[in-house]
């Protein structure tokens, strides 16, 4: 029996490690992607200075960076509790409250980001079945911008799920 439940927290801490480890390789994406943005928003400029041309595909790889850099870079954010927190309330609450309404909402956190990336999986499917397009200029394949978004709240369920089980251990 003890020897069961230290093989199964060994697993559990291996996912964990290889999860932290894929939340770190996503955040690299998404600061490469924030770089190939910037440099596109500056060859833009570049562009309407020196020859009174735009370049009309910068405003929408923007728009898609943005989705990319959101989805990809949350959960290493969440693992990292570099996210936006409002801790007016909590703070001023005991201790046992605190950790309390700590789990709570790391439950609710995860339970909505569940599923919305069920139901986002849904979407990149059927835009997948489907070959979907933007009706942009570019008019790229749907799937390929909105599958970061069931992937990204994936993982920042599992985030929320761990601060659960770290919550429970205080």
């Amino acid at each position: 029996m003890q020897q069961s439940l230290s093989r199964g927290k060994l697993l559990l801490a291996l996912l964990m490690r290889g999860v932290s480890r894929l939340n770190l390789a996503l955040a690299a994406v998404s600061a490469a992607v924030l770089l190939a943005a910037t440099g596109a928003v500056f060859a833009e400029i570049l562009s309407r200075l020196f020859f009174g041309q735009s370049l009309i595909w910068v405003v929408e790889l923007s728009g898609y960076a943005l989705l990319y850099m959101t989805f990809l870079g949350a959960p290493y954010l969440l693992e990292k509790n570099r996210h936006v927190a409002i801790d007016v309330i909590t703070t001023s609450l005991p201790p046992r409250w605190r950790v309390a309404l700590g789990f709570a909402m790391a439950l609710l956190g995860a339970a909505a980001c569940l599923y919305a990336a069920w139901y986002g999986l849904g979407v990149t499917l059927d835009q997948y079945q489907f070959g979907i397009r933007e009706t942009t200029v570019l008019a790229p394949r749907s799937y390929l911008l909105t599958w970061v978004f069931p992937l990204g709240l994936f993982l920042v369920a599992i985030q929320f799920v761990a601060q659960a089980v770290a919550c429970l251990k205080r």
